[in-house]
């Protein structure tokens, strides 16, 4: 269940999304897909071919495919409108609270990074 505070976080990340330009939206998609793929190795054992937590890792999957699409479609040109808005929903609101933490630790380093490459 998404708290009061938790919409509030979307929606701000999403007017941050619709503020960056298309170069910056690029970047921080790439890194967050990078990040993300970090945050799946807490689901599993290291050193070993077990899971820890299948569910969780089926759906950060799931969220990477969304957004390695969308970095896809911004590449190509295609990017549908919305967006700015779908995206931190679909990283941002999971219900798994331990996973939401996780996930919004990945969103934040991928937006420190585009902050970061931004200046330079």
């Amino acid at each position: 269940m998404q708290t009061e505070s938790n919409m509030s976080f979307i929606a701000e990340e999403a007017d941050w999304i619709g503020s960056i330009t298309p170069d910056q939206k690029i970047r921080f998609l790439a890194r967050l897909s990078f990040e993300i793929t970090i945050a799946a190795r807490h689901t599993y054992e290291a050193g070993t071919d077990d899971l820890t937590n299948p569910r969780q890792l089926r759906r950060i999957n799931e969220i990477l495919h969304r957004v390695t699409a969308c970095l896809s479609q911004l590449l190509a040109g295609t990017c549908k409108d919305g967006f700015d808005r779908s995206m931190p929903e679909w990283v941002l609101s999971e219900q798994d609270v331990e996973l939401r933490h996780i996930l919004e630790w990945t969103w934040g380093r991928a937006k420190r990074h585009v902050g970061n490459s931004s200046s330079h």
